[in-house]
């Protein structure tokens, strides 16, 4: 799948309108205070796919996640947010994850679980859907750290085989600020 080919076109059009339907909700809900956050953390975990007739499994790469979230202080179990994720082991790669998350609310330690749709935008490109959850626990108002398990479920793409699909296990660990 290079780019202006239909296929692409088709990944990126749907990560493109999950970012459009996340932000217009966003803009929907009226706060009295918007919360901010970033997090970065450090992930790896299992890839499942189809490898020469048999089912393969091997340890997913390395990767770097940043993500900007928003919230608001009259709906805080709701958290709207996009990520950026580097593959930094083997075939470097960048991609956008635009999330929902539901939370257990502003307390010191919070419990989630999150859905999103990962595009991985080069050098190849992939397209698919994740769920997953975590928790964050907060030191203060302004720092945390937080752990998650995420599963993703990439079903379009230049990387992956003829009808096939590719299915990572990760989890990550990382810092979390509010601004």
């Amino acid at each position: 799948m290079e780019h202006g080919t239909p296929e692409y076109r088709n990944c990126f059009t749907a990560a493109l309108l999950i970012f459009v339907v996340c932000m217009a909700y966003s803009s929907v809900v009226t706060a009295q205070r918007p919360v901010y956050d970033t997090a970065a953390s450090l992930g790896t975990g299992l890839s499942f796919g189809p490898g020469d007739g048999h089912a393969v499994v091997m340890p997913s790469p390395i990767y770097l996640d940043l993500d900007f979230l928003y919230a608001n202080d009259e709906r805080p179990q709701y958290e709207l947010g996009v990520g950026l994720q580097a593959e930094v082991q083997g075939r470097v790669s960048v991609g956008i994850v635009p999330q929902i998350r539901y939370t257990s609310g502003p307390e010191v330690l919070m419990w989630y679980a999150l859905a999103g749709a990962p595009l991985v935008v080069a050098p190849f490109s992939l397209f698919g859907v994740e769920a997953g959850g975590g928790f964050l626990w907060r030191f203060d108002e302004k720092f945390g750290v937080f752990a998650e398990v995420v599963v993703d479920y990439f079903f379009l793409g230049t990387d992956l085989q003829k009808s096939g699909a590719l299915i990572q296990l990760d989890s990550n660990a990382g810092i979390r600020v509010r601004f």
